[in-house]
């Protein structure tokens, strides 16, 4: 346990320390968009724990294998975008509570058997520690929600409140985010620039398409099946990351590096409007078709909200 008081304004100030790391397995984005924050840290001579699922800690180690890893039980929210999306939640709200139950009572035995001076958390409201600096990273602090939006985002600001400072991923201006991360609380807002992973390479184009499969189950497939049955009848070159299908180009577990490659040859990426991939397309400039998920909000405030040249939303 650290009783070190560290200056959290901005990632660049924490070097030598022993850092905790764990991001929401809502998908793999909050996950994926924290590789160039780990990049960083490590670069400064930081030590490096993260702590996730299976899948979560199988990318980790692929991308950083000398960083520890612990294992620690997700949220496991699932979302189908053919039922309510507020029915949906509803029904899964024990679930939800009952992750952050347990990743509190596992982060007090972890902090208990290891030295800890610092907590990241993407994501996960109860990954913090009352005496250990925990630092939540997230653009997610004013919801943009059709119903019940003043008492969700009250509830929203008081997990917020238990960590010490909030980092959203985005520039000052709020370019990318808008309302979504505008909100008073009681503890530092401070963005720290847009997370993207991805080096910007120049390679000839070798795709049309390069479809990136994301977001929670069953709507991962969903959005499959759906995107199957217009590229099955396309004579444009496709390829598809996240999943093996018969009759085209599969990447189903590329590394950073390679999908750094595949996007560079790549004409235009068709993905869902995620936040972590909106950094990426914007930071790297590249033309992009994201499709809003339907019933998830914040993908479809993005969707009329960010205005960018190369970046259509459908």
């Amino acid at each position: 346990m650290s009783d070190v008081n560290i200056n959290l304004t901005t990632p660049a100030n924490l070097t030598n320390k022993r850092i905790l790391v764990a991001a929401l397995d809502w998908g793999m984005g909050h996950t994926t968009r924290l590789v160039s924050l780990l990049r960083q840290l490590k670069n400064q001579q930081n030590q490096l724990i993260f702590a996730g699922n299976q899948a979560q800690n199988k990318f980790i180690k692929a991308e950083f294998p000398e960083i520890e890893l612990a294992d620690l039980s997700g949220y496991e929210i699932q979302l189908d975008s053919k039922k309510s999306t507020y029915w949906q939640l509803f029904q899964q709200g024990f679930k939800f509570k009952k992750a952050i139950k347990n990743e509190k009572k596992w982060l007090s035995n972890f902090v208990m058997d290891n030295k800890v001076d610092l907590i990241i958390s993407d994501n996960r409201y109860g990954f913090y520690h009352p005496k250990i600096q925990s630092i939540l990273v997230t653009h997610q602090l004013n919801l943009q929600i059709p119903y019940f939006r003043r008492m969700v985002n009250r509830n929203l600001r008081r997990m917020v409140e238990k960590f010490d400072v909030c980092w959203v991923p985005d520039t000052e201006n709020r370019g990318l985010s808008g309302e979504l991360s505008k909100a008073k609380l009681k503890i530092p807002i401070v963005c720290i620039g847009l997370l993207n992973r991805f080096q910007k390479l120049q390679l000839p184009i070798h795709f049309d398409y390069l479809v990136i499969l994301s977001g929670p189950e069953p709507e991962k497939t969903n959005f499959k099946e759906e995107l199957l049955k217009q590229l099955s009848v396309t004579p444009s070159s496709v390829c598809i990351v996240g999943a093996q299908v018969t009759g085209f180009h599969c990447h189903p577990n590329p590394t950073t590096t390679q999908l750094a490659e595949l996007i560079a040859k790549s004409d235009t990426i068709i993905s869902r409007a995620g936040y972590t991939t909106l950094m990426e397309m914007v930071d790297l400039n590249k033309k992009a078709i994201l499709i809003p998920t339907k019933g998830q909000y914040e993908q479809m405030y993005l969707a009329n909200y960010v205005q960018h040249p190369k970046i259509e939303f459908r």
